[in-house]
């Protein structure tokens, strides 16, 4: 497929909104263990539960989170440190994936935070786990994103047995960490940086690859495309959505399904509208 003139239309509606996603898991009765953070002075806003940090260059400091057995066993929770990424569902994902780095991408909030892989709680007890951040020794704009995330260790999860199977039920907790030095206003930017015939789960699509290269979280991200065949007045393919995010300095991988068919060889013709709050 050819792309002579694909090109991407971007309306930025510069609001600060309320982020509501960044403490997300399942319910206490769905986990052997719960996860609590010890919120610090610098926090910015007090009443969010995730880390909303207010830093400075070269600054060093200690972060904790506490984690509750409610079992009678002990248990080994994993702990991953991951700075955010987008799915190609328009999701942050603070879980580690093969998502790759964004190449606008200049301090990885995993790089600067350090904590231990993996704890034992003891059995009806709970533990405190210290996360040490070392800030850049130069200053940046905007935010850093990231998130903390903690798992049960795979071999300890009880296995249930339903119609002869066995299911073994998994759950993650993350927490969000976002950290800024300055009050400064990023302005919001996209690139369109690629459009080709792809697949996903064995299903043809075309990814439109759209860059967030500046350090800002976009959300209510709505993305209208449309794709036209040479001269042609009608799209042969539509994909809407809406309510999705796009990480700081991530990329999007956004799917156009082809319900099924296969595309014929020519030229087509990529007309995509997107809008999006920046905070």
């Amino acid at each position: 497929m050819r792309n002579k003139s694909h090109y991407l239309i971007v309306s930025m509606v510069m609001t600060i909104v309320s982020l509501s996603l960044f403490v997300t898991g399942v319910s206490a009765s769905e986990m052997n263990f719960s996860v609590n953070t010890v919120i610090p002075t610098n926090q910015i806003d007090k009443e969010k539960t995730y880390f909303n940090l207010k830093m400075a260059p070269k600054q060093e400091q200690d972060v904790t989170v506490t984690l509750k057995n409610n079992t009678k066993k002990d248990i080994t929770v994993e702990i991953g440190i991951n700075t955010a990424k987008t799915s190609s569902n328009g999701v942050i994902a603070y879980s580690e994936s093969n998502i790759k780095k964004d190449d606008s991408l200049k301090y990885d909030l995993s790089k600067l935070v350090k904590g231990p892989d993996s704890v034992v709680v003891q059995a009806s007890s709970s533990k405190d786990v210290t996360f040490h951040i070392s800030m850049p020794d130069n200053s940046f704009d905007g935010i850093l994103l990231g998130g903390l995330t903690f798992q049960q260790k795979s071999s300890e999860v009880t296995q249930s047995k339903s119609s002869g199977t066995s299911i073994t039920n998994e759950y993650q907790y993350a927490v969000a960490m976002l950290i800024q030095e300055k009050d400064t206003v990023v302005q919001p930017n996209l690139n369109l940086i690629k459009v080709k015939p792809d697949q996903i789960n064995y299903r043809n699509v075309i990814t439109a690859e759209l860059q967030n290269d500046q350090s800002v979280l976009m959300s209510k991200v709505s993305v209208d495309a449309k794709i036209y065949s040479k001269n042609g007045k009608k799209p042969v393919y539509t994909s809407i959505k809406s309510d999705m995010q796009i990480a700081p300095n991530s990329h999007l991988i956004y799917p156009i399904s082809l319900n099924g068919t296969s595309m014929k060889a020519g030229d087509y013709t990529l007309k995509m509208k997107v809008t999006a709050t920046a905070n």
